[in-house]
């Protein structure tokens, strides 16, 4: 069932109960994560037209692998990362989100949750807002996700992507934007 890096399955018992995948740095290490807030510390997982998890997987032992599943992607976040594989941007997102942003500072999560979205995708609309000036970060480290509207902007069109050089790793890139 598991037979390349990557491969995964989704064990469902009434509801998602864990998160099965072959580690895909190809290490031959089976992961199990769990989906079951009742059982501990839980991811989530977004099954709609493709797969995310979130948050990302960081294993403690072995390879050391540490990645993100977005939108059926692997996406590393140690830096050896070359290309910006990060799903495509949704501009539509953005005006949902800023509808979300009423002066009273508010998490990627909660406003994920608000809209039914994946946390990811929210996260990093917020980036690019508080980069474009339409919403700034409050709080300190490691609190780096609570934004909030200013008002002294209009909102403006959605900048296109740019190639970021390939030394930095692919967080540092969704970080960035």
């Amino acid at each position: 069932m598991l037979e390349r890096p990557g491969d995964s399955v989704t064990v469902v018992r009434g509801r998602p109960r864990s998160f099965v995948m072959a580690c895909p740095d190809g290490c031959g290490s089976v992961l199990t994560v769990n989906l079951d807030p009742r059982a501990g510390k839980a991811w989530r997982l977004y099954a709609r037209d493709r797969m995310s998890l979130y948050p990302s997987v960081w294993r403690d032992g072995g390879c050391g692998a540490h990645f993100v599943v977005w939108k059926d992607r692997i996406l590393w976040c140690d830096g050896n990362d070359d290309q910006d594989d990060s799903p495509r941007y949704d501009p539509e997102l953005e005006t949902a989100v800023l509808a979300r942003l009423d002066g009273n500072p508010r998490s990627a999560n909660e406003i994920a949750d608000d809209l039914n979205e994946i946390p990811w995708e929210v996260d990093r609309v917020l980036k690019l807002l508080r980069r474009t000036g339409l919403a700034v970060a409050v709080g300190e480290e490691p609190v780096r996700y609570i934004l909030e509207r200013t008002p002294t902007r209009a909102p403006t069109e959605p900048q296109p992507r740019t190639r970021v050089s390939p030394r930095k790793s692919w967080w540092r890139r969704l970080w960035d934007r």
